[in-house]
């Protein structure tokens, strides 16, 4: 029993910068998503001698609309949605939160 409310004190849950920070990089990540897979590429980062860059590559509209359908991508536009109308609330309700929302944007 002890181990269990040492697990959930050191889970506790996140305070409102977190909330917004979290909303913040899913809602940019899905949304650059959303923009490769509209033009039907798919990309990722390799590691090159002269450094990091970006691979594209394009893909068919079968393999979008396939993906559109897993698991992944379904849970993350639901995360999205779900976390929206609350940072909304936050933003609106505390001012630094706001000021610090628009460095995450």
């Amino acid at each position: 029993m002890n181990n269990q409310l040492e697990t959930v004190d050191k889970y506790a849950g996140l305070d409102n910068k977190e909330l917004v920070l979290v909303y913040y990089r899913l809602d940019n990540y899905l949304t650059t998503l959303n923009k490769n897979l509209d033009k039907n590429v798919a990309m990722k980062q390799v590691e090159t001698p002269m450094g990091i860059a970006n691979a594209i590559k394009e893909v068919p509209k079968e393999h979008v609309e396939k993906f559109k359908t897993t698991e992944y991508y379904i849970t993350l536009c639901e995360v999205v949605n779900k976390l929206k109308p609350i940072v909304d609330i936050i933003i609106e309700c505390d001012d630094s939160i706001k000021k610090l929302a628009e460095t995450f944007k």
